[in-house]
């Protein structure tokens, strides 16, 4: 219901007023550059002129995709991104990881899926294991790469362990996702540039400098209360020195709970300008959700997002009954079977045949 493309020029406007007054060398786009993987054509506009003047302002860009981004739209890119002194790694490739400006030396590492480099046949924890393996070996490669020059900087959109993610402390694990150990990184990089994760934060158990810095606005409810930030980073002396730089946000997002101890207008206070609303209604019948929600409606009016209701919902939500068949999870086409048989729907081998090609090409 929003078009985002407002803040994202908001947003790019503050990196640029600061590569402009910092005379910046290089700016460095950890991954998802792009929402989509097809983006509409005015953020594709915004992006573009974005670059463009980042360019004119002699600053270098070196960026990688990530997992928003649709590797063969950025290859479409790269003939007029290379005319602007931008470095733009699209996909994995033993030799399209390093970009080398003097003595200094960035290794570009896109989002890599684990369905690419894994066997999900082989079971979930053992893909995940494997997954791990394969990105630790690129990374050790990363690091020989660029052995001997003075400066060296990896560009990364990974998902590693211990990473914190939303608003609240958990962490995700290796065993929880397809992750990368942060002790993977080699101290060989003087700074890693890391995307993916949309909380800024800096990986406490990396042996180098090692930064997500985040999404540059708050993209979803997800990310309710959170603050946005970029780093300036400058080389010198043995260590560089890092500079957390914050972002005004032009709109944010607010989570709100109304008890069913509370009248619906005491919320009427945390209205403000430029902020949006996802409110958690407390209630015992649909009814009394339904007249509470109006109310809020009325209050809030467009800057109401989403409304759900929270009390009755448990006690009429039970454990589904289970019908018919166990499934086979592991055999598509039988389940694809008993969908067609619970719909009433004819099964016939042209269907059957049809369904083995699919699966044989996936």
């Amino acid at each position: 219901r929003l078009n985002r493309n407002g803040d994202l020029w908001h947003a790019l406007n503050q990196v640029l007023e600061v590569i402009k007054s910092e005379r910046a060398d290089y700016l460095l786009v950890a991954g998802d550059i792009f929402d989509k993987k097809l983006p509409d054509a005015e953020s594709l506009g915004l992006i573009t002129e974005f670059f463009v003047k980042v360019s004119e302002l002699k600053t270098k860009i070196v960026a990688v995709g990530g997992n928003h981004d649709s590797g063969l739209f950025l290859e479409a890119q790269t003939p007029w991104m290379e005319k602007f002194d931008i470095k733009l790694f699209t996909r994995p490739s033993r030799d399209r990881l390093l970009f080398a400006d003097g003595e200094i030396a960035f290794v570009g590492i896109p989002f890599i899926s684990e369905r690419a480099i894994t066997d999900l046949a082989e079971g979930e924890q053992r893909a995940k294991i494997r997954y791990s393996e394969a990105l630790r070996k690129l990374l050790l490669y990363a690091g020989k790469l660029v052995e001997g020059f003075r400066w060296k900087i990896l560009v990364g959109h990974l998902f590693f362990a211990g990473s914190k993610i939303g608003n609240t402390e958990r962490e995700v694990t290796v065993t929880d996702a397809y992750a990368v150990p942060q002790s993977a990184l080699s101290p060989t990089f003087d700074y890693v540039a890391m995307g993916h994760i949309h909380r800024y934060q800096r990986l406490e158990g990396a042996p180098t400098a090692a930064y997500y810095t985040g999404s540059l606005y708050q993209l979803d409810f997800g990310e309710s209360g959170q603050e946005k930030f970029f780093n300036l980073v400058v080389l010198e002396g043995k260590v560089p020195r890092v500079e957390r730089i914050k972002l005004s946000l032009l709109r944010r997002f607010e989570k709100l709970t109304l008890r069913k101890e509370q009248r619906v207008g005491e919320l009427a206070r945390f209205k403000k300008e430029n902020t949006y609303y996802w409110i958690t209604v407390e209630a015992d019948t649909p009814q009394e959700f339904n007249l509470r929600k109006r109310k809020l409606e009325e209050i809030f009016g467009e800057s109401l997002l989403r409304v759900y209701p929270q009390g009755y919902l448990k006690s009429e939500q039970k454990e589904p009954k289970r019908r018919g068949e166990v499934l086979d999870l592991k055999n598509p086409l039988g389940v694809l079977k008993s969908y067609y048989r619970s719909l009433g729907r004819k099964w016939d081998s042209e269907m059957e045949d049809f369904v083995r090609k699919l699966l044989e090409d996936l």
